[in-house]
């Protein structure tokens, strides 16, 4: 299972982004935005930052991560992917061939 939340930059707090279950993860990807994926089965919090999101944005997004990794298991680690460097493996978890 994979949760996923959206950064809303005005509010400067994370939104639940309510996915419908065909929808592949590698659609909800906009370079405008930062999303965090929290892997369960893998145990991990992917955040993933979109190349024309601020400086201000990724800085709010640091904060933040620890906090919701916390609601879920402060056992998960956390990994930050930016935007055309996304490793194999986050990849994999959103479905890119």
């Amino acid at each position: 299972m994979i949760k996923v939340y959206e950064l809303n930059n005005q509010l400067e707090e994370f939104k639940d982004l309510k996915i419908e279950e065909n929808i592949p993860l590698f659609e909800l990807l906009d370079s405008n935005k930062i999303l965090l994926f929290i892997d369960v089965h893998n145990q991990k919090v992917w955040e993933w930052q979109g190349r024309n999101t601020s400086t201000r944005m990724k800085f709010i997004s640091t904060q933040l991560v620890a906090n919701i990794r916390d609601k879920h298991d402060i056992s998960y680690t956390i990994t930050t992917v930016d935007d055309g460097d996304e490793t194999v493996a986050f990849k994999i978890m959103i479905g890119l061939p």
